[in-house]
């Protein structure tokens, strides 16, 4: 067990500013050169318009060939950016990259429009260059590391000059006093000069925010996802050569609670983690490690899946054959059947939380996730259910729960699978009603239709009845976990083998996939994981 954490070994300044932005600053930066490139296209296109209605000889100098190509390509560039960073064609630190060529080009843009006519040498120069303001704001919304910055906002400085002899060559004017070009010259250059000055101390709050983000021997490096009453974090060791997944409680649930509030959500968390810690099939998460943040909040660690959750399976690939739902489904009884045999109950059985993972050789390897609602039978002790928190979800939920009775067991879960294995055939659940209310009466109301009507893959009567057994109205009439396995076991079924499975995902979700969870360096939707 880990104790409270330590600050460890200070860092630096030197250090700091060799190390990289972390995954979690390059995505919020990519997201936001996203917006401002997008901006920058729509208030090009304004100002050309404004031009046209109350400047049209400015606009007449502004459709000069040479000055509409430059602006074409830097408007290409933002442009490209947004539909990169939108339909994921590039990774977020080579979009970080094509970052600073845009940078550079808009400051080329910029000067070229405004050394485009004649600076006149006996006229006062007002304000400064609209190339020192971009310089500056690009240097607040965009950060980088320092030195890459120096260099990006040194170049983008550099292009009022280049854009000033390329105009003073093929436009015939005459040159400026040296006078008159240093007032226009000089605040680029003092504002990159300012911008790298500013990056470092960014750096450095950077840097030790990470610092500070460190738990016990690991180090957060992106989030994976966001659900429930956690959040969960790649971490990395800091000895070991070895990653894992740090669940957290989210900082927007205990914010504006009272402290018994907010110490009820602690409660509850640390005994996931503690029931977590209790169970030993191979087919449940496995908990590493736990540990007290800084902030007072508890955290633990788990294995780091490297895999895909039946919900991420049925949503991208469709509804699964017979052979391997049975497969899967003896996995997670053997989990169940545990978690019974100690009186707890998971409440919360649904395909998010079920996982098929490549395990070392073996492949479409069960893991069962997120004991959050877990309750334990044998005493009066449950992980209360908070406001925002639902004591699990309508779709999958057993009719005794919709019903708010009390006295439940492990049945419920084996209702739950019993829904899932319906969505894993079908691609469709049980019942699929318009709200979340009709959706829980109609698994207290409804009789639910055999998986073969709802499916064109070939279904055995015998796979049918186990499903339609497992979704009985009442309790009595479910098989528990261990008989469920059991019938599984018994059902004239192809198997399922071990090569069948390595080639499925060698075909369909190969290592550079990006459905994989631990491939993922920043996955684009949260992704369902205790």
């Amino acid at each position: 067990m880990q104790p409270v954490i330590q600050s460890g070994k200070e860092i630096q300044t030197d250090t700091l500013l060799r190390q990289s932005l972390s995954s979690q600053v390059v995505e919020n930066v990519v997201s936001r050169l996203r917006w401002i490139s997008l901006v920058c296209a729509v208030l090009a296109i304004i100002s050309f318009v404004l031009y046209i209605w109350f400047q049209p000889e400015r606009f007449e100098l502004l459709r000069r060939p040479d000055i509409m190509v430059v602006w074409a390509v830097a408007l290409f560039v933002a442009l490209a950016i947004g539909a990169c960073h939108r339909f994921r064609w590039l990774s977020d630190p080579a979009l970080l990259n094509l970052g600073i060529l845009f940078e550079v080009l808009m400051a080329f843009a910029l000067s070229y429009s405004e050394t485009s006519q004649q600076i006149s040498s006996d006229r006062t120069t007002l304000g400064v260059s609209k190339v020192a303001l971009w310089i500056t704001a690009m240097g607040f919304l965009v950060p980088n590391k320092p030195r890459v910055k120096l260099l990006t906002a040194l170049l983008s400085a550099s292009m009022w000059p280049l854009a000033y002899i390329v105009n003073l060559h093929f436009q015939d004017f005459y040159l400026l006093p040296s006078n008159r070009l240093v007032l226009w010259i000089y605040p680029p250059y003092m504002m990159a000069l300012l911008t790298y000055i500013f990056s470092r101390r960014t750096y450095k709050l950077e840097a030790a925010a990470q610092k500070a983000q460190d738990l016990g021997s690991y180090t957060l490096v992106s989030r994976i996802g966001s659900g429930g009453m956690g959040e969960v974090w790649r971490a990395q060791h800091h000895m070991l050569a070895r990653e894992a997944a740090i669940k957290l409680i989210r900082a927007d649930l205990v914010a504006g609670r009272t402290e018994a509030q907010t110490e009820t959500i602690r409660r509850r968390f640390r005994r996931e983690a503690q029931t977590i810690a209790g169970l030993q099939s191979p087919h449940t998460v496995y908990l590493f490690d736990f540990g007290v943040a800084q902030n007072g909040n508890f955290y633990y660690v788990m294995e780091l899946l490297d895999g895909v959750s039946l919900q991420v399976l049925v949503d991208q690939f469709g509804p699964q054959p017979a052979a391997r739902v049975a497969h899967i489904l003896k996995q997670v009884c053997l989990s169940l059947e545990e978690a019974h045999m100690q009186n707890l109950i998971h409440r919360d059985i649904k395909p998010s939380n079920i996982f098929i993972c490549n395990f070392g050789i073996e492949y479409d390897f069960a893991k069962v996730l997120d004991f959050g609602l877990a309750k334990n039978v044998s005493t009066s002790d449950t992980l209360l259910t908070n406001d925002g928190v639902s004591a699990g979800t309508p779709a999958y939920m057993a009719p005794e729960i919709a019903m708010g009775e009390e006295r439940i067991d492990g049945k419920v879960d084996v209702y739950g699978l019993g829904c899932v294995a319906y969505f894993l055939l079908t691609g469709t659940p049980v019942f699929a009603e318009k709200t979340a209310t009709a959706t829980a009466l109609a698994h207290v109301q409804k009789v639910p239709d055999p998986p073969s009507l709802r499916s064109e893959l070939d279904i055995p009567g015998a796979l049918d009845e186990i499903v339609l057994r497992c979704l009985s109205k009442k309790p009595a009439e479910r098989p528990g976990a261990l008989e469920l396995k059991r019938a599984l076991d018994a059902c004239d079924l192809s198997a399922w083998t071990p090569e069948a499975a390595r080639d499925w995902w060698a075909t369909y979700l190969p290592t550079t996939s990006s459905h994989r969870l631990a491939r993922q360096a920043c996955p684009a939707q949260p992704v369902s994981q205790p």
